[in-house]
């Protein structure tokens, strides 16, 4: 099927699911996607091919088991399970990249369901009537807490005015063409921000709204220390901001202490400057020690890609569209 064209008619849909240890919540999922993509089948809206593929993050539950046992029972299900941890967009860029040869249309979601299913019979439609990329945008997040409203709030705008090229308020529920997903495979970034990435593809899009839900069980998996890290590694990827940041900061440094070495000369104040002096001193260090980490950030990305190290390696798979009783290990 890999050469095949793209059928935008009746489309063979894969609906890609990353998992992280999301054993309490896993057979809500399975059971809602499943009724969903068997309805869309039955009403000519997706191929009988189509399938809802789970990808296992390196889990520490049963989530792989509960994975098995849904695509034994069903032929719509089909899963992949990683070797080790290796992170939300890697785990993703994993299920898209393993579902491209047989799909003509990929439809990413959270294992937790605050993304609404009900929105992907909509996003095929889009794909059927042309678009490669459709973008499903929170109009509302009634799952989240306020401290969650409020860094969304912040990270996108913030994100917006150092020029990034970032749908506002878009995660990662989205539709991709086949086409779209090889072109996303040609980028080799170690650890991708594909909500960063994809817009630069550059593809025809279209944007959907829709209201996210409570999650159904358990609890998120995104920590403070990962919301910073995501939200660095999204500036990294897509913009220059930190190191113009620096340049200017160290700048205004420069010219503060200009300014006060000038005005302790003529006020008669250099005999008492040494505590101005200390000051200074230590915020310029602290200034160094921000700037020597900032570009040791982008440094140790280039390393990264010098290296060449694989986003992920797969463990198991229980997977053939052709044939989904077949399971192997890789």
């Amino acid at each position: 099927m890999k050469n095949r064209e793209i059928n935008r008619s009746l489309p063979v849909a894969a609906i890609v699911v990353p998992c992280f240890n999301e054993e309490a919540v896993l057979d809500d999922t399975a059971a809602e996607l499943i009724k969903l993509l068997d309805a869309m089948i039955a009403r000519g809206r997706a191929a009988p091919e189509s399938r809802i593929v789970f990808v296992d993050d390196g889990s520490g539950d049963a989530t792989w088991e509960r994975v098995l046992i849904h695509a034994k029972e069903s032929r719509l299900v089909a899963g992949i399970s990683l070797r080790r941890n290796v992170g939300h967009q890697n785990a993703l860029f994993a299920g898209l990249m393993e579902v491209r040869e047989f799909c003509d249309a990929a439809i990413s979601l959270d294992a937790d369901l605050q993304d609404d299913p009900g929105l992907i019979p909509a996003m095929l439609e889009a794909f059927c009537a042309g678009k490669d990329v459709v973008y499903a945008v929170r109009r509302s997040r009634m799952g989240d807490g306020w401290a969650k409203k409020a860094s969304a709030f912040l990270f996108y705008r913030l994100m917006e005015r150092m020029g990034a090229d970032l749908p506002r308020d878009c995660g990662d529920f989205r539709l991709l063409s086949r086409k779209a997903l090889e072109e996303l495979g040609c980028f080799r970034e170690p650890d991708p921000f594909l909500r960063g990435l994809i817009p630069l593809l550059g593809l025809p899009s279209e944007t959907l709204f829709f209201d996210r839900r409570p999650r159904k069980a358990g609890k998120s998996k995104y920590s403070l220390p990962k919301m910073v890290r995501f939200a660095a590694n999204g500036i990294i990827t897509l913009t220059d901001w930190p190191i113009v940041l620096i340049f200017r900061l160290g700048a205004g440094l420069f010219g503060v202490s200009l300014a006060v070495f000038f005005w302790l000369l003529s006020a008669g104040w250099a005999g008492n400057g040494w505590k101005i002096a200390a000051v200074s001193i230590w915020g310029a260090a602290g200034l160094i020690l921000m700037a020597a980490g900032t570009i040791g950030l982008y440094i140790f990305r280039i390393w990264q890609r010098a290296f060449g190290h694989p986003h992920y390696q797969i463990r198991e798979k229980y997977f053939f569209p052709e044939n989904p009783e077949e399971k192997y290990k890789v």
